[in-house]
């Protein structure tokens, strides 16, 4: 009598389900950004430093949230990543909010 030794291989199967759920949140950024973008056709700013501006925050927002997407559909461990960032961002958009009311804007 023979035995078959197999290999055990750590294989991460993806479900449809998330596959669908990914391609829909990419989506949905594209068209949020998308959106954003069109903004500066309908409602032009006044320099073309604000446009730049515009753009940069654009971008930038952009390569955060898909970065937070797909880390997101990686594993448990990238899970856990990416709701440490976003608690983190949400802590620092309130200090921000407290900072921002209670000191002067110069003019």
């Amino acid at each position: 009598m023979e035995t078959k030794l197999q290999t055990n291989q750590n294989v991460e199967i993806k479900s449809e389900k998330e596959w669908r759920l990914r391609k829909l949140l990419n989506i949905i950024g594209l068209v949020i950004f998308g959106g954003l973008v069109l903004t500066i056709i309908t409602n032009p700013p006044h320099s073309t430093n604000e446009i730049k501006e515009f753009l940069l925050f654009i971008v930038g927002s952009a390569f955060i949230y898909y970065v937070l997407v797909n880390l997101y559909f990686i594993g448990k461990l990238w899970r856990k990543v990416v709701y440490a960032i976003l608690i983190i961002i949400g802590g620092m958009s309130i200090f921000i909010i407290f900072y921002l009311s209670t000191s002067p804007i110069t003019h």
